[in-house]
């Protein structure tokens, strides 16, 4: 009788089983049983890899414990087996014909990665036992009929896992083809990938977390076979291209696999140039851009720069910046945008410093195709490289989770370019490279800046750039930055977290409000902002925004990068300013010759971002903020002048004036910070002290003296300590600062609550209470009122207390740390990092046809894009582990520490004898006839109330701005940007 696995041409027969001696594996059937005791050899006793599955088994879509015939195959499973030989499927066939085993009929998954049971042996293919082959004993026609096969369904046997439950589906959405194949009788792998795996416990929930997607599901777990090999590599010759050395590599071909769309070089091909020119001669010496060769218009820029942030950081930001770029291409209403919006968004990676990049940041930029290892060379036939540059538009995006994310994620194309320095410069020479370099060729209208860690909303980038198209004065936008506040808000539970949350988000609700109104404000943060790039732009004279703003890396560095210490007094006071460059930059802005440039706050732009939970951290961020913001204050104090030479309205410079007038209050305010922090605990721990007789005043003595040892502890620990090295003194010292704000405040209740009990016999303190009272309600009533209209009143329940139990921290500490620190110019890094390679230079030679060609390693790009795959694949169950820099001292500071100590001790005398005048002149007993707290009360009320109506004006000028926009969409069905402007802007 003619066997039915012979014949391959009929559709509705099996493919033919190998024969033992001729096949690497033993025909089994899948679902054959397994003995416990049941050794592995043969094929599966090859070396284990650290990422190798047992193709046992694959699952079907949606029973998760079901085993699926692929669509190609000419037979189905029966789900039962039939009564009579004659509807004998091929399945029960071999298990009455095959030696019976004993023991569970059980599917055990094999998983080298996790420690198996005793009870359980892994699944395999091969035994020990050699059976003979199986010979059908029914015809073909037999077979046919007893396998009916419908095409549109595939019946399937059910099975369960050790525990009695199904399986759990990879994937959602995942197809799975199991299927014979005709040569080998093994399963092949279709369009998931999915492969079964046996867990401790639940296997479901840990493999779903590991692959999230389908085409992650594709590139991540096919690397069961993976090991890593050593580097191979061959040399090829390369033609130079306009006399610089630029490289068009294809990208790995798994990569290529999975992509959806290939129809262009840009997504196959991935650029790279070694440029050897700084950023302000990139374009003069002919270097260009992948996006400018194909001609595309520009419309944003979005640059990410960063320094040696972990790959979770990066891929937050990442992640949201690919989301943001599908937002756009969504909007298929757009004028502008729509489906091929992604053209005209260019996104630009500057890293500083390639020895100072993580390993972790290179490995998923690998992943979606943008870097490729092995290229980078510090020298071209002796010429020294200043950046590495890498061109792609990729398909592929990696969120937070490490999982890969692509179309089935309504994902665009993104054009992505990495700027790799090669030396540690510095995030303004990161700057330089994009605005004096990668602009100057992209010829972008909006620049939006991102740092690492911060995520955008999806909306976030199309927010802030309708800010520019609906007003065209605007030069610069501020988004709304928020703090990661964690799963279920637990990073709250941090008292250090929750203050900064709260001051963030009074920030966003009082300040910056108020300066949008006016229309100067006085910083865009660098985490999420935007400028037009036109208004960047200097004057044909060379001065200009971008000019005031790069000098001060020519102030603070030299001609190879290196940090120089100041020799003179006006080097010092200009290199503290320039620690907050983007302050210059906006005064700059607003003050720019002959134009009528102004600045505006997106409330509907945010991003979160990590703020520090140690005071370590805290302390060094603040202290390059605090100088910064001090320093550039006053240089636009200084120049306030120049606004009269601008083309703004007369009205608008008014305006201007009083802001200047207000900053010029705060400034004062924080230079007499500690003094009035001081006085006011004074005067209110004397008040209380005097009405409790002796144990107050006794109270009173030993607080006053805790305090005042506390400062200096404070002063010696700043001067000489930094916050990594003394963490722990700065921790108590705070912690006293904390507990001194308390008495003081209990103090000042009792003193309230003993004059309102006794209004008859101390008529005279009555007008004191009304200022405190007053005070105290116009300061924190303001905070709740604006955080009610605004919407966002939470921060007020969670993190009110936190702040301020922390505020004498913010007016002592960082104020004492800042100016002890005031010599320390640098933005917390140091260095120039040379890479050592054992091919460090490209050399250059000249052909046979006198053609220059450079001698190029050319190594195994898939083995490389595997190893990727394979780390980003281990790290996804890694802790995340910050690693903390620590900053190497500088050297020829000698100058610059003689300056910080005088500028200390100014600073310090005027504080102490503004003390003692005010000591000499108001006792603590006599509180009703104390002005000057009197004055300090009413100039905080004041500020306040100050604040609280331009953050009402802000939200009166946004409502009046969406009734226009509604009118005019609703009437003349367009959007109604330039009527608005010009209604909303009567300056």
């Amino acid at each position: 009788m003619s066997s039915p696995f012979d014949d391959t041409t009929n559709l509705l027969d099996a493919p033919s089983a190998p024969s033992p001696a001729h096949s690497p594996r033993r025909f089994q059937s899948a679902y054959t049983p397994l003995r416990n005791d049941a050794p592995e050899t043969g094929y599966n006793s090859r070396p284990a890899s650290p990422t190798r599955f047992s193709p046992a088994v694959a699952f079907g879509k949606r029973n998760h414990a079901s085993l699926s015939a692929g669509p190609n195959l000419p037979y189905s499973l029966p789900d039962s087996a039939p009564s009579s030989p004659s509807r004998t499927s091929r399945t029960e066939w071999t298990r009455l014909e095959s030696p019976k085993r004993t023991g569970s009929e059980v599917i055990i998954i094999e998983d080298e990665t996790y420690s198996q049971s005793a009870n359980f042996s892994s699944s395999t293919t091969s035994s020990k036992r050699l059976l003979p082959v199986p010979q059908p004993i029914f015809s073909p026609q037999t077979y046919a009929e007893a396998n009916q096969r419908d095409d549109e369904t595939i019946k399937t046997f059910q099975f369960e896992d050790y525990s009695g439950k199904e399986f759990e589906d990879y994937e959602e959405k995942a197809q799975t083809d199991s299927i014979f194949s005709a040569g080998q009788e093994t399963f092949a792998y279709g369009e998931t990938y999915g492969e079964a795996r046996e867990y401790p416990n639940n296997p479901a929930d840990e493999e779903e977390s590991m692959f999230g997607s389908s085409v992650d599901n594709h590139m991540m777990m096919d690397l069961r076979d993976y090991r890593p090999s050593g580097d191979t590599f061959y040399k090829r010759k390369v033609p130079l291209k306009g006399g610089h050395l630029i490289l068009e590599n294809p990208v790995p071909e798994k990569l290529v696999a999975n992509l959806p769309r290939t129809d262009s070089e840009e997504f196959t091909k991935m650029l790279y140039t070694a440029c050897t020119s700084g950023p302000d001669d990139f374009a003069a010496l002919g270097f260009t851009l992948r996006a400018a060769k194909y001609g595309r218009e520009t419309e944003i820029v979005i640059c990410v720069t960063m320094y040696n942030e972990d790959e979770f950081s990066f891929a937050r930001t990442m992640h949201a910046v690919m989301k943001n770029v599908a937002h756009l291409c969504s909007r298929y209403k757009s004028r502008l945008w729509g489906k091929d919006g992604w053209k005209k968004v260019q996104v630009i990676i500057v890293s500083d410093g390639r020895n100072k990049i993580s390993d972790g940041v290179l490995q998923l930029l690998t992943a979606i195709g943008v870097y490729q290892d092995k290229l980078t060379r510090a020298y071209v036939n002796e010429k020294e490289v200043n950046a590495h540059i890498f061109e792609y538009t990729t398909q592929l995006s990696i969120d937070e989770n490490l999982k890969i994310k692509s179309s089935e994620k309504n994902l665009a194309p993104v054009q992505v370019l990495l700027c790799l320095k090669e030396k540690n410069q510095k995030k303004i020479n990161s700057h330089r490279w994009l605005f004096n370099a990668f602009c100057p060729v992209l010829n972008p209208n909006v620049v939006v800046l991102l740092d690492v860690g911060t995520k955008p909303d999806n909306h976030a980038v199309y927010n802030l750039w309708k800010a520019f198209d609906k007003d065209s004065n605007i030069a610069g936008a501020a988004g709304e930055i928020r703090t990661i506040k964690g799963k279920g808000w637990i990073n709250l539970l941090n008292p250090l977290v929750a203050s900064q949350n709260f001051e963030y988000k009074m920030s966003n609700i009082l300040d910056k409000p108020l300066e949008s109104v006016f229309g100067y404000i006085s910083v865009l943060p660098g985490a999420l902002s935007a400028y037009r790039y036109i208004a960047l732009t200097n004057h044909e004279d060379g001065t200009g925004p971008l000019a005031s703003y790069f000098r001060g890396e020519d102030l603070l560095s030299d001609k190879k990068g290196e940090v120089k210490a100041s020799s003179k007094i006006k080097d010092f006071f200009e290199a503290n300013m320039y620690l907050a460059e983007d302050r210059i930059l906006c005064w700059e802005l607003v003050a720019k010759k002959d134009e009528k440039w102004l600045l505006k706050y997106v409330r509907a732009a945010t991003g979160e971002t990590d703020v520090p939970d140690s005071v370590d951290e805290f302390i060094s961020q603040r202290r390059r903020w605090l100088n910064g913001a001090l320093f550039a204050a006053m240089y636009s104090q200084f120049n306030f002048r120049q606004i009269w030479q601008t083309d703004h309205s007369v009205v608008r410079k008014l305006f201007l004036h009083i802001e200047f007038l207000y900053q010029f209050l705060n400034s004062m305010f924080s230079i007499f910070s500690l003094a009035n922090f001081y006085l006011t605990f004074y005067f209110l721990t004397g008040s209380g002290g005097k009405l409790l007789g002796t144990a107050g005043d006794v109270l009173f003595k030993i607080f006053n003296y805790l305090l005042i040892c506390d400062l200096a502890g404070i002063f010696v620990m700043s001067i000489g300590n930094r916050p990594q090295a003394s963490k722990s003194l700065f921790i108590v010292g705070m912690s006293i600062l904390t507990l001194c704000t308390l008495y003081s405040l209990i103090c000042g209740f009792y003193f309230v609550i003993h004059i309102l009990t006794h209004a008859d016999e101390l008529a005279g303190s009555r007008s004191v209470v009304t200022t405190i009272v007053v005070s105290l309600l116009s300061t924190y009533g303001v905070y709740a009122l604006m955080s009610i209209l605004y919407l966002d009143p939470w921060h007020i329940l969670t993190c009110s207390l936190q702040y301020f139990l922390m505020i004498p921290s913010y007016t002592c500490t960082l104020q004492i740390y800042a100016f002890c620190n005031t010599h320390d110019v640098s933005w917390g890094t140091k260095g120039d990092n040379g890479p050592v390679s054992e091919r460090s230079t490209y050399i250059i030679e000249k052909n046979d046809q006198g053609i220059e060609v450079a001698e190029v390693y050319e190594f195994n790009n898939d083995e490389l894009y595997e190893e990727a795959l394979y780390n980003i694949r281990n790290k996804r169950s890694s802790l995340k582990v910050k690693e903390v820099v620590r900053k190497q001292p500088n050297s020829g500071e000698d100058y610059a520490r003689d300056i910080r100590t005088k500028v200390v001790l100014v600073w310090l005398v005027v504080n102490l004898v503004f003390i003692m005048i005010m000591m000499e002149v108001f006792s603590p007993d006599l509180t009703e006839t104390n002005y000057y707290l009197s004055f300090i009360l009413v100039s905080v009320a004041f500020l306040s109330f100050f604040k609280a109506l331009g953050s009402l004006a802000y939200l009166f000028v946004e409502g009046l701005r969406w009734c226009v926009e509604s009118k005019s969409k609703f009437f003349e069905n367009r959007g109604g940007y330039s009527s608005t402007a010009k209604a909303l802007n009567p300056f």
